[in-house]
């Protein structure tokens, strides 16, 4: 890993990005509260959605946690621009949170606009954030070999693989974040 790479540049940059694309998906989801329900009949499922508390509850979660993990990669990658040792574990982890959402733009934001016909919370900043600000710090770290080639694409693959399980967690955990508050 060179230690004059511009990591600490791109995962700064990446944590304002989804910082912002959750909060827009907040705001939004309350002035689109009809999309919920397309996609609900879109998909024809049977199960009740959650509440907007528990959807907003997920997302704030949604922010919360990626924030704070590339917070401190973040710090790691200042530190390594300082002659500190950098680690490999949080270059893995900003890259495979880069994966995460360059793959959450593409599927679920931009294919349900697609697919609906129109706006969804959050597929203008998946489109002009996180997007290319994913794509952008993957190329870093390749280009500048964060990681060796094979933990590379690991991360980029567990990035991708992990993303509906770490959705649907984060649901979950707004479930119960909005019943607690209750």
């Amino acid at each position: 890993m060179e230690r004059g790479s511009n990591r600490a540049l791109y995962t700064r940059w990446l944590l304002i990005a989804i910082v912002l694309h959750n909060c827009e998906e907040v705001f939004a989801l309350e002035r689109t509260p009809g999309v919920v329900d397309r996609m609900r009949e879109m998909f024809e499922l049977t199960i009740a959605m959650p509440g907007l508390d528990t959807i907003r509850a997920g997302l704030a979660t949604l922010a919360l946690v990626p924030a704070l993990i590339l917070w401190r990669a973040w710090s790691d990658a200042k530190a390594a621009e300082q002659g500190a040792v950098p680690s490999t574990r949080f270059a893995f982890v900003t890259c495979m949170i880069a994966a995460m959402t360059t793959a959450n733009a593409i599927v679920p934001h931009l294919a349900l606009g697609v697919a609906l016909g129109g706006y969804v919370p959050g597929l203008a900043s998946a489109i002009a954030l996180t997007l290319p600000i994913g794509v952008l710090t993957l190329m870093a770290g390749w280009r500048e070999e964060w990681l060796g080639r094979e933990a590379l694409l690991t991360a980029v693959l567990l990035g991708i693989a992990l993303l509906p399980l770490v959705l649907g967690g984060f649901w979950a955990l707004g479930e119960l974040a909005a019943e607690i508050s209750a």
